[in-house]
């Protein structure tokens, strides 16, 4: 019997064929980039999912920024299915990636079928899950091949520190294990009321060497996770979280991100995080760094300075109201009037050793002075009353 905590979830994507020449293009297509840039980028992919939210006869397909394909989205035809309705199309622009609201789809279609680039392309319509996570305090990520020890971790510390009580999990096509793997080891934590992991398996790309003014925006993957996790599943929540495996929310005593950010003027925060610095312990040759988070409680005594900033936002009241303000890294995109806000103790800690160092390799200890380094002793504190 199926756990009823459990949301099962399937997403609808569409890509341009492996066969056929046409392909996007990266900004300044001109400009010199190494080969494995090339080997992450995102050139085929199209529709990330497509869903009828809240049941609303229309549908919100998410997926790529046009770029170097507009020509050829311009003229395509957008016949539903069933093929009687006329469809009228608005397009939801951040730098990455494009919201496309349907109207004029009746109720019951349970499909949408658009030609480009004479191909043609059929999208089931999804679920909307925004019912389901009604007012609920929820936290996502998206993770590939993480041990699942620090998934639990990680859900454990936002269930019992911040009050998280569901889990939007994206895998990133993990090889270690299945997603039912996952859905266990989030619902062993006993503290959620919902959890649900989506496939979301495609190419994550890599910053864009060649641009010095956002090069992130070829994260499309990503960003388009917190497009799905904001429209599909938390529109109707009491507040969203986002973070990385890697990293850990900690507020003032009494308090939590979500209620800071329920109090803040837009409903929107970012925050700054800090590095946890790995340290060699007895027994590992002095130099693989701990394996659990609990084990990482040393930071800089002096923090340094540009040091990466982490930003975590929750769906403010612009953003929920409006798509031509989408979220974004870190925080939203288009926001004018939302800024970004920060609440006095609000941060992340980010854990330097637990990666599977796909970016870069962080599996070794660095040389590090451990004079330079002090304990984080409300961490530790922390970590020893909730007994991860």
């Amino acid at each position: 019997m199926r756990d009823p905590r459990l949301i099962p979830a399937s997403r609808s994507t569409a890509f341009l064929p492996e066969d056929q020449p046409l392909r996007r293009l990266p900004r300044a297509p001109h400009r010199s980039r190494p080969p494995a840039f090339y080997e992450r980028f995102e050139d085929r992919a199209l529709v990330y999912d497509c869903v009828g939210p809240g049941g609303a006869p229309r549908s919100l397909p998410d997926g790529r920024r046009p770029m170097t394909l507009a020509p050829h989205y311009r003229p395509a035809p957008c016949p539903p299915l069933p093929p009687q309705a006329s469809l009228t199309a608005r397009h939801h622009a951040s730098p990455s990636t494009m919201v496309t609201a349907l109207r004029g789809a009746p109720a019951g279609t349970t499909a949408i079928r658009f030609d480009i680039a004479g191909t043609t392309h059929e999208l089931p319509v999804g679920t909307s899950h925004a019912g389901d996570f009604a007012g609920t305090r929820l936290v996502f990520t998206m993770s590939k091949d993480n041990d699942l020890a620090w998934i639990r971790e990680w859900a454990s510390w936002h269930n019992r520190i911040q009050g998280a009580d569901s889990v939007v999990f994206f895998d990133n096509g993990s090889s270690r294990y299945s997603t039912g793997e996952i859905e266990e080891t989030l619902l062993s934590t006993g503290g959620l009321k919902h959890v649900c992991v989506l496939d979301w398996r495609g190419r994550y790309g890599q910053t864009d060497p060649a641009l010095r003014i956002n090069p992130f925006y070829i994260l499309f993957l990503q960003v388009s996770a917190m497009s799905v996790a904001l429209r599909r599943f938390a529109s109707g929540a009491f507040g969203l979280m986002n973070c990385d495996i890697d990293e850990l929310i900690s507020s003032p005593a009494g308090t939590s991100a979500f209620e800071l950010a329920q109090a803040s003027r837009h409903g929107l925060l970012v925050m700054r995080g800090r590095f946890m610095e790995p340290v060699a312990g007895a027994g590992n040759g002095g130099r693989r760094p701990p394996r659990r988070c609990r084990r990482c409680s040393r930071v800089w005594r002096r923090p340094r300075r540009g040091r990466k900033r982490g930003g975590r936002d929750r769906p403010g009241r612009g953003v929920k109201k409006t798509r031509s303000v989408p979220p974004y890294m870190p925080g939203a995109e288009n926001r004018r009037w939302l800024g970004r806000e920060r609440a006095e103790g609000l941060s992340s800690r980010h854990f330097r050793a637990i990666n599977t160092g796909w970016k870069d390799n962080r599996a070794e200890i660095a040389d590090i002075d451990p004079a330079a380094l002090v304990k984080d002793a409300t961490f530790a504190n922390l970590v020893h009353r909730h007994v991860f």
